[in-house]
């Protein structure tokens, strides 16, 4: 089985940051299926309200990411290589550090780990616009129960980006959400219960022959 990587929490919710920003366009990074350069993170983020604790795992804003040391420990033992953490200080006036019970570190994540496991041909996708390079490109539907992945192979990321897959003049692109195999998410959610959001991804599947990896 696969969740979306979803952390509950994000900037407005149970924390308020201070305004901050990206470097760079770091999305064009994502779009193209790449690892988004450290250097485009900030190097410290300020927390202006908190209604209690800060996560060990939660969003800054929706697709970014951020770890604390106890987090990062259990994913580099559990999944070494396959995420990338930038370091990010976390400031805030003394009360309300208090209420954060700030953790050691923090750090942005960065997933690097790529697969190749929807199954395209298997499952409802969304058309883009046909552009002047005449490639027809199809994305996921909203609806992730409606995903259909194969079983990961061995050696295959626990935590990863789907890669793009193209065949003649299609391309299927479903690099935009984080994937996370079953037994690394339950482990994650049991050293920090109630931070996750249990997002079960669709139905796993035999590869069709066009999919053969």
């Amino acid at each position: 089985m696969v969740y979306k990587f979803d952390p509950i929490s994000w900037n407005g919710t149970i924390f308020l940051l201070a305004e901050w920003h990206m470097s760079g366009d770091h999305l064009e990074y994502r779009r193209a299926n790449k690892p988004i350069p450290a250097s485009y993170f900030p190097k410290s983020l300020t927390v202006d309200e908190a209604a209690q604790a800060l996560p060990d795992i939660f969003h800054t804003y929706r697709g970014l990411i951020v770890f604390s040391e106890r987090a990062r420990a259990l994913m580099e033992e559990r999944a070494p290589g396959q995420v990338e953490f930038i370091p990010v200080a976390i400031h805030a006036e003394p009360d309300i550090a208090r209420q954060l019970q700030l953790a050691s570190a923090y750090y942005f994540i960065n997933v690097l780990g790529r697969a190749q496991r929807f199954q395209w041909l298997e499952m409802p996708v969304d058309p883009f616009p046909i552009r002047e390079d005449g490639i027809q490109r199809f994305g996921t539907k909203h609806d992730y129960l409606q995903w259909k992945l194969r079983p990961r192979l061995s050696g295959e990321p626990l935590i990863w980006r789907e890669s793009w897959w193209q065949v003649d003049n299609k391309e299927y692109r479903g690099h935009v959400d984080v994937l996370v195999e079953d037994i690394l998410w339950h482990e994650l959610d049991a050293k920090f219960p109630d931070q996750l959001n249990p997002m079960q991804v669709g139905t796993s599947i035999a590869p069709s022959p066009e999919l053969s990896v």
